[in-house]
């Protein structure tokens, strides 16, 4: 099996002060073990030495005794170093793992998050990078020393007496192909749990974050997706104890195997008068801790998949393809404009979300995106944003291709108001100046009252520096999306892509917001993601998108119902819904 320790993957994943720590401890893994096989194996000349049948190399009761003193001195010391030593590359693992995971999460494009990714990356954050360091600082060692002093004991029978060599050359290879076979079958078994794992952690932050919806609906304590992921992990878990334990058993029974062949061999050798009765006592005990070590071995290469998981996550998030930058941004030569230039995209190969969709939004315009869910309203803005490239066409914004431009830059010249508001565990004046964090404390003052956040500071019980909890759990919907407009204000981007709620807020809420947009699209290129009629009309310019998301429909609202196309159609539909009256003419 390749790599079974997973020592290559896990040292490409240290620094490289780790990397040379890692380097140092495996050749110390490997002289504690030998140390150690050379201190059982001095058991058997100390034995023919009380025998008085000989004193081997010329040295007495004594002299092994002082050689078997030595010997443990210089293992226990080994140990110490190999131990500090190994602690240390695991600690470098985890803190380098963090800074390396970091560093690529803020560099992956946008559209790689989604609501899954949060309790993939927690899991791993915490739980899987320890799991790595333990195998690093511990399991590597014990497998690394077990294994050295198997082998030195193996060479030191075959030259003590070949008898004995010959049980371990016979026994110890079944042994060793049933130990990596059980390491097979169990990493095969933990393919299945990983799945339910991550779903189990996806679905407990759910059920933690919806807790208001859950209770409205009578599910507080009774969310029936997260007792069908917890059964389905159980389940798993369940099985995935049985295979171990079986794995186990049948290391166990390979080792016994090894055991019974050894002393049969040390019996035969005293029988036939090669070993004395108390060699022979020597050779079983030398026997048994050899079946130590192999059954170290086992158990420790079973137990080292736990890290796999963790290990392959990692390298699937680092080699995860991020947008190519320039170095430098090309110049913006026209402030507030965006334009899409044929543009094409689909998330799956071969199912396109956008077919050839090209628009522009003049400096100062308000530009809203109309049509049925599923045409690409929410996939243009993202576009923009550079969630992901467009597959085909250019997207442009101040005049210059987004791929021209750094994250850095892209950024400056937009604001982002999405639905989906996140806000930080951190004070109310903190998650307003996240907009621009060099503003003035009277330009944030203004934009949250411009807001309407200044109402919500009123309420709270310590204003401003009152913290929101964790995604701005201590407020509303409402109150959540005031606050990111008021980010958006206190930035003043050239560019506003705002995607209206679909949902209703209550009537000071959407007072609120309503006014500070009115204030955004006065200042800056509004392109709106539109569910509201009164939006729709009051924009400047509408862009139709279709079902297969094409632009089926450009122009203002005036001249696209004049038109009497795919725009006086959605109008209709939505007035009607609305309990509306469409006046003809």
């Amino acid at each position: 099996m390749k790599d079974p320790l997973m020592i290559a993957v896990t040292r490409r994943r240290l620094s490289p002060a780790g990397r040379r720590a890692f380097n140092r401890a495996l050749p110390l893994y490997v002289l504690a073990g030998v140390l150690e096989g050379l201190g059982l194996l001095a058991l058997l000349p100390l034995a023919a030495a009380i025998a008085g049948e000989s004193e081997p190399f010329g040295l007495g009761v004594g002299g092994w005794l002082a050689v078997i003193a030595a010997l443990a001195v210089a293992c226990l010391a080994t140990t110490a170093a190999h131990t500090k030593t190994g602690y240390g590359a695991a600690m470098d693992f985890v803190r380098h793992g963090h800074l390396s995971l970091g560093d690529q999460i803020a560099s992956l494009p946008l559209g790689w998050f989604h609501k899954g990714r949060a309790a993939q990356i927690s899991t791993l954050v915490s739980s899987g990078f320890m799991s790595v360091g333990a195998v690093i600082a511990g399991t590597v060692s014990v497998v690394a020393v077990n294994a050295a002093g198997a082998a030195t004991i193996y060479i030191g029978a075959w030259l003590w007496q070949p008898v004995l060599g010959l049980a371990l050359t016979i026994g110890g290879p079944i042994a060793a192909g049933i130990m990596l076979l059980t390491q097979r079958i169990k990493r095969a078994s933990d393919r299945r749990v990983v799945p339910t794992t991550r779903e189990l952690s996806a679905r407990i932050l759910e059920f933690a974050t919806c807790q208001p919806a859950l209770r409205a609906a009578g599910q507080g304590a009774d969310f029936a997706p997260l007792k069908a992921a917890h059964a389905r992990n159980d389940a798993e878990r369940r099985r995935d104890l049985w295979v171990s334990s079986g794995a186990l058993a049948l290391s166990a029974v390979a080792v016994q195997v090894v055991v019974v062949a050894l002393m049969v061999a040390a019996a035969a050798a005293a029988l036939d008068g090669r070993l004395t009765a108390i060699g022979a006592v020597a050779a079983i005990g030398l026997t048994l801790r050899f079946a130590q070590n192999l059954t170290n071995l086992g158990q420790m290469l079973v137990g080292v998949e736990s890290a796999r998981r963790p290990i392959d996550e990692t390298d699937e998030i680092l080699e995860t393809p991020t947008l190519d930058e320039p170095a430098e941004s090309a110049p913006i030569t026209s402030p507030g404009e965006v334009e899409l230039e044929h543009v094409s995209f689909g998330y799956e190969p071969g199912h396109r979300v956008l077919d050839d969709v090209s628009l522009t939004a003049r400096p100062g315009e308000v530009l809203a995106l109309v049509g049925l869910s599923g045409s690409g309203k929410t996939t243009v803005a993202r576009l923009i944003a550079r969630f992901w490239d467009a597959d085909e066409g250019t997207v442009r914004v101040g005049g210059a291709d987004v791929r021209e431009l750094t994250t850095e830059d892209l950024m400056a010249q937009l604001s982002l108001v999405f639905q989906d508001v996140y806000l930080f565990d951190d004070t109310l004046w903190a998650n307003i100046k996240v907009g621009r964090p060099g503003a003035t404390d009277d330009e944030i003052a203004r934009a949250a009252q411009l807001a309407g956040v200044a109402a919500i500071a009123e309420r709270l019980p310590q204003g401003y520096d009152t913290r929101v909890g964790e995604g701005g759990s201590a407020l509303s919907g409402g109150e959540r999306q005031r606050v990111s407009v008021a980010r958006a204000l206190v930035k003043g981007a050239p560019v506003v892509l705002f995607d209206e709620a679909t949902s209703a807020l209550d009537a000071e809420n959407e007072a609120a917001i309503t006014a500070a947009v009115d204030r955004l699209s006065e200042t800056s290129t509004f392109i709106v993601i539109a569910h509201k009629l009164e939006t729709v009309a009051a924009a400047d310019r509408i862009v139709v998108l279709d079902e297969n998301g094409r632009v089926a429909e450009t122009g203002s609202h005036e001249q696209l119902m004049d038109s009497g196309g795919a725009y006086r159609a959605f109008w209709r539909r939505r007035s009607e819904a609305a309990g509306w009256t469409l006046a003809e003419g």
